[in-house]
C-alpha cells in the first residue's frame, strides 16, 4: 500500500458523508419528479377516457338529451381522479365539421342539422413536489365529440 492510499484510509473528515447526502438529495428529487410525471400522465389518460365514456353513453339514441346522466357517467368513469368535472352539450351543424347552428335550423340539402354530443372533462393535479408551474401544466382536459346516430 502506498503512502497516499494509507492517508486516504486514515482520514475521517466526513467528506464521504457530505457527498452521500448531496447525492441522495438529488436522487430523491429526481425520483419524486418521475413519480409526479407518471401520475400526471395516468390522470390525463383517465380524464380523456372519461370524456369518451360520457360521449359513448350519449351516442346511444335517446340518451343525447340526458346531459346530467352523461356528466355523471363521465365523472364515474374516472374514480381515481379527485375533483374532476364534466360538461355535456349538444352541438348541431349543417355539414360535418361545419359551423354550429341551432337544432331548429333547416340545412340546405340536408334538412335537419347533424347532431353531436360534446363532453368536456377537466381536473387539477396536485404534484408531490411544489413546482413553480403555470396553471396550464396542472389542469388536465379531455374532450370527446360523438355524432348521434339518426333514427326514425
Amino acid at each position: 500500500m502506498n503512502a497516499l492510499t494509507a492517508k486516504i484510509l486514515r482520514e475521517r473528515d466526513g467528506s464521504a458523508l457530505v457527498e452521500f447526502a448531496v447525492f441522495m438529495s438529488m436522487l430523491v428529487t429526481i425520483f419524486a419528479s418521475i413519480v409526479d410525471y407518471s401520475q400526471a400522465i395516468r390522470q390525463e389518460m383517465e380524464v380523456t377516457e372519461a370524456a369518451a365514456a360520457g360521449a359513448n353513453y350519449a351516442a346511444i339514441p335517446g340518451n343525447q338529451t340526458n346531459l346530467t346522466g352523461i356528466q355523471n357517467i363521465a365523472i364515474a368513469a374516472a374514480p381515481d381522479v379527485s375533483g374532476m368535472s364534466a360538461v355535456a352539450t349538444n352541438v348541431y351543424t349543417c355539414t360535418p365539421g361545419g359551423a354550429a347552428v341551432t337544432s331548429t335550423t333547416t340545412c340546405a340539402g340536408y334538412g335537419t342539422p347533424i347532431e353531436y354530443v360534446k363532453v368536456k372533462t377537466s381536473a387539477t393535479i396536485h404534484p408531490v413536489l411544489k413546482y413553480v408551474l403555470p396553471a396550464s401544466f396542472t389542469t388536465l382536459n379531455g374532450v370527446a365529440l360523438y355524432r348521434v346516430q339518426w333514427t326514425q
